[in-house]
């Protein structure tokens, strides 16, 4: 088991999203009101027959059978008459009747479900994660102790009631394996529940091993796929990158090989088709993940933390992978490998969107194309050539304009808000590329690239300007007080400064009218931060430069006015 202190990690990835109590029932079991007195009656029966002896085999068996009905009792109590004070004495009951023998192939089931079982109250009933967690401790070890000393199945229910009718008892083709299968879902969300993910998240990949072991699947074998993708988002994460790839390429593989030849009925649903977009997703976030990671280590140099040793194991044996080698798992540090990975992203995205529409819902759609935005600016980092870069910048802004024109302002606000202040982003980035090389190395400065350092200067302003119009009241910013969007409203008056400050004009006085702009745009800025100086703590390198840049201003415009002559441009 994996150490509890170093396992208490906060995700961004919210792990409700796998396996957990709100989207399981209850171990399967059929019964109804009447069951509650024929079952009375034989527990009643057995306890007068277990008293009158003093040992031997037969009072063994008969307490085995006392255990089994005191489980099916409780299990009575608890979801027909809603009862878990009594439920729990009854499955508190069924172990103690087998104290010492719990391993015996009668006893395991009763065991084990009854633990199950006091897990399942104490945490979801109760909210008692200590001693839910306790239950689950007893229940896995007396799973493998019995696996250890004992071979071939548990007795099961049936066999030691035979008179119970077997319509009031649990049903299952391997009824071991699915107490088995219990005990680990309940762990993986009491485990959750005390914030140790690293154990959460191992134990879902046990339970994920063993129904694919066993072909037993308690939910949908749609959901196995979808919580072995989900996991590699978690397993991301922690930079196990191997572990995650190999959980996708499960994902896949049953997707596109198991389910269409062993679930016929599954295959091209509408659950199979929305499944299928989410594991696209997931190998979308995956190469996204791997891409920022790979630039952060090949220009800033940073070396990643490896992957806990915990999770290095978390792999499914005996499972043929048919596209495992799709998608690297190592970082890439050229243009090539980035290519190569970015086109597999993009091919996921893809995928996604034709599934999760604008049509059908818009936030979504809008994160994609954020995604998809993301993947070429970072595509774009591996490139040398200027030209090259801008061309990428454009591809992942296509997207990104259309849903801005097509997105209902008033309803949709949050989401605009996030697509201007990215498309103002990316235009001013590729007028940096431009502003670069045609005016500080002093490239030929052509009208076509005078024209294009404009446009994209003129197009991140006018982004950018709607951003932060959009949180006007009365014409005006308001006091957004500790509001962390302060920052991002004040930034994008510190890029529309910028932007405007490149342009580059062949008027004196159209250049002076730039300047004048931009020192309103600073003092906007600044006034903001002296109103309210808490805000200058949430930016202070860029309230340092803001200052100096508006400083500036003043001696530019006297620099400018005593210019003399005849002069071609203005930049």
């Amino acid at each position: 088991m994996a150490n509890a202190a170093s396992n208490r990690i906060h995700y961004t990835t919210h792990y409700s999203e796998v396996c957990s109590l709100s989207s399981l029932n209850l171990q399967p079991y059929e019964s109804n009101a009447n069951a509650k007195e024929s079952m009375e009656e034989m527990y009643h029966t057995l306890m007068l027959k277990v008293n009158s002896l003093n040992g031997g085999p037969e009072e063994k068996k008969l307490n085995s059978r006392l255990a089994a009905t005191c489980y099916q009792l409780g299990r009575i109590y608890y979801e027909i008459r809603g009862n878990s004070a009594m439920a729990k004495s009854m499955f508190m009951k069924a172990i103690n009747t087998v104290e010492g023998h719990e391993s015996d192939a009668d006893n395991i089931l009763s065991v084990i479900n009854s633990f199950n079982m006091l897990a399942y109250i104490s945490e979801k009933d109760d909210a008692n994660h200590e001693e839910a967690l306790k239950y689950f401790m007893k229940a896995d070890n007396a799973y493998q102790k019995y696996s250890e000393e004992r071979s071939g199945k548990a007795t099961i229910v049936s066999n030691l009631l035979p008179n119970c009718q077997k319509k009031h008892m649990i049903t299952s083709k391997n009824p071991l394996i699915s107490a088995r299968l219990f005990s680990l879902f309940y762990a993986v969300e009491v485990y959750k529940s005390i914030g140790m993910f690293i154990d959460a998240l191992i134990y879902t990949h046990f339970t994920l091993k063993l129904q694919l072991e066993n072909n037993l699947y308690l939910q949908s074998p749609l959901d196995w796929a979808l919580s072995s993708a989900l996991i590699a988002n978690l397993l991301i994460e922690q930079n196990a990158y191997q572990q995650a790839r190999h959980h996708l390429a499960a994902a896949s593989t049953f997707m596109e090989k198991i389910i269409p030849s062993k679930f016929v009925n599954l295959y091209n649903s509408e659950t199979y088709k929305q499944y299928s977009a989410d594991i696209s997703r997931c190998w979308a976030k995956y190469g996204l993940r791997l891409l920022k990671k790979s630039k952060s280590r090949l220009f800033k140099r940073k070396t990643h933390k490896k992957s806990p040793e915990v999770v290095n194991n978390l792999l499914f044996k005996n499972f043929t992978l048919w596209n495992e080698e799709c998608v690297t798992q190592y970082y890439v540090n050229n243009y090539a490998d980035a290519q190569t990975l970015a086109d597999n992203i993009l091919l996921n995205l893809t995928a996604t969107k034709n599934y999760y529409t604008f049509e059908k819902t818009a936030t979504y759609y809008s994160d994609l194309c954020m995604d998809t935005c993301a993947v070429y600016k970072l595509l774009s980092d591996f490139q040398d050539n200027p030209d090259k870069m801008g061309k990428l910048y454009k591809k992942g802004i296509v997207d990104l304009e259309l849903l801005a024109n097509r997105l209902n302002e008033e309803s949709c606000i949050n989401i605009c808000r996030r697509i201007w202040f990215e498309l103002g982003t990316v235009y001013s980035d590729m007028m940096d590329i431009k502003y670069e090389r045609h005016v500080r190395n002093k490239l030929v400065l052509t009208d076509i690239a005078i024209k294009k350092i404009n446009h994209y200067a003129t197009s991140a302003i006018k982004y950018f300007s709607r951003f932060v119009e959009s949180f006007y009241v009365q014409r005006k910013l308001p006091d957004f007080g500790s509001d962390m969007v302060v920052k991002p409203v004040l930034v994008a008056h510190m890029h529309m400064a910028r932007c405007n400050n490149k342009k580059i004009v062949n008027q004196k006085n159209v250049k002076l009218d730039i300047l004048f702009q931009c020192k309103q745009y600073y003092q906007t800025v600044v006034d903001y931060c002296q109103k309210d100086p808490s805000v200058e703590t949430m930016m202070p390198i860029e309230m340092k430069t803001c200052r100096e840049l508006l400083q500036s201003i003043p001696s530019r415009v006297d620099q400018l006015i005593k210019t003399k002559g005849p002069v071609k441009f203005y930049v």
